[in-house]
């Protein structure tokens, strides 16, 4: 039995890194249509790449986080805008095992339960206008930015305000099939073009109470189903695995870019030098392997952080505020270190990084773009775990 979870872990990681090259080839297309094509999309369901995470009771391969980080990692070394689509639409599968219970995860993924879904989904709306009905909620106008994948998604995810029936406001999660919300046609952006991150809009839908749960309650497992109960994966802790979602296509991002750096070197002069090649000149030999070291580094923290949120679920075991907090900042040191690499590289890479019809700018405009994401800021992941070192409160209620 441990040899076959072992067999399927391997395959879905080289079923990823056969992608590469294809990935790699549709990249200029991706990024000029700002769309991945369905042809790639198809050929992530028929790999299953898309069912990581998902529970095996649901058709999927219910692995770890160590698996789906390299699914991730080889995804992302071919195209950033798919390492993020199979970095987010898999850990949805995560998130809606322990946040729902079976009649909402039987509508999902069918009676059957054999429905291949894309799931997608945000947490803040930017507008939300709801009003309690009899046998749910009526969710008059709303919207949330950042979807991702949502052109593709067959369910939708989202977080709403709730009244907490003592005056506050807590959070909710609903689900929505695809069919009741809007799509809009908006993210016109400079990186990660084809991750199909838009908003989605909702106006006067319908959501039966059995698709929604508060968050409150989801994060004790209170929704969680009998089936997953006992299943480590599902024990792994939320906020950490849903930083973890963020940064995972980093490193295949960097990766990406040194693959195609390096192929520049062995061609490409220096300009105003009498370098013909820049694999001869000290300056590219000290770039080259600043940058691959820093790879490498990111590369065993990233590891070492993930394999420690498999290791406690294996065994049951909770993480301690600090370990949590501690966890959350090698993520954001991972996503520091990758931008410090690919910095290096673009240092080396001349006037022609310019061009739009570079596949290393893309590589680089992908990555900017993920950089930047507020879950994993290296400055505020770092900085709050220091102050925790320090016996002071995390400065964020996100642990």
């Amino acid at each position: 039995m441990e040899q076959t979870i072992i067999d399927t872990k391997e395959m879905l990681v080289e079923r990823a890194n056969g992608l590469i090259p294809m990935l790699r080839e549709n990249g200029l297309k991706i990024d000029q249509t700002s769309e991945l094509p369905e042809v790639i999309i198809e050929k992530l369901r028929s790999e299953g790449l898309l069912k990581v995470l998902r529970p095996q009771m649901f058709g999927g391969y219910q692995t770890d986080m160590r698996t789906y980080l390299e699914v991730v990692t080889a995804i992302s070394r071919g195209n950033g805008s798919a390492g993020w689509f199979v970095a987010l639409s898999n850990i949805r599968d995560y998130m809606i095992s322990y946040a729902f219970g079976r009649q909402a995860l039987e509508d999902i993924f069918g009676p059957n339960h054999d429905q291949n879904v894309i799931l997608a989904g945000n947490f803040k709306p930017i507008k939300f206008e709801m009003k309690k009905v009899e046998g749910g909620y009526l969710i008059e106008e709303a919207q949330w930015p950042f979807v991702s994948g949502s052109p593709h998604a067959d369910w939708l995810y989202f977080g709403f305000p709730l009244a907490d029936g003592n005056g506050g406001m807590e959070m909710a999660i609903m689900v929505v099939p695809r069919q009741d919300a809007i799509v809009l046609d908006d993210w016109n952006v400079m990186g990660l073009k084809g991750s199909g991150s838009n908003s989605v809009r909702l106006e006067n839908v319908f959501v039966p109470e059995h698709r929604v749960s508060l968050d409150r309650l989801a994060n004790q497992g209170h929704y969680m189903i009998e089936e997953l109960r006992e299943v480590p994966l599902y024990q792994t802790p939320f906020v950490p695995s849903l930083t973890l979602s963020i940064v995972a296509p980093a490193l295949g991002i960097t990766k990406g870019a040194m693959d195609l750096h390096m192929e520049r070197v062995g061609k490409a002069g220096i300009g105003n030098t009498f370098y013909s090649k820049m694999n001869e000149a000290p300056v590219t030999h000290l770039q080259v392997a600043q940058s691959q070291l820093k790879i490498d580094l990111a590369e065993l923290l990233l590891h070492h952080a993930v394999d420690l949120l498999d290791e406690y679920s294996e065994k049951g075991q909770k993480l301690t505020l600090e370990e949590g907090i501690k966890v959350k900042a090698e993520f954001g040191y991972v996503n520091q270190l990758c931008k410090e690499s690919i910095d290096l590289m673009t240092a080396g890479a001349g006037s022609v990084f310019s061009y739009n019809n570079n596949l290393f700018q893309l590589f680089y405009r992908d990555f900017l773009s993920m950089h930047l994401h507020g879950f994993i800021t290296p400055s505020s992941l770092v900085e709050t775990y220091g102050r925790v070192m320090c016996g002071l409160e995390p400065n964020t209620y996100f642990v």
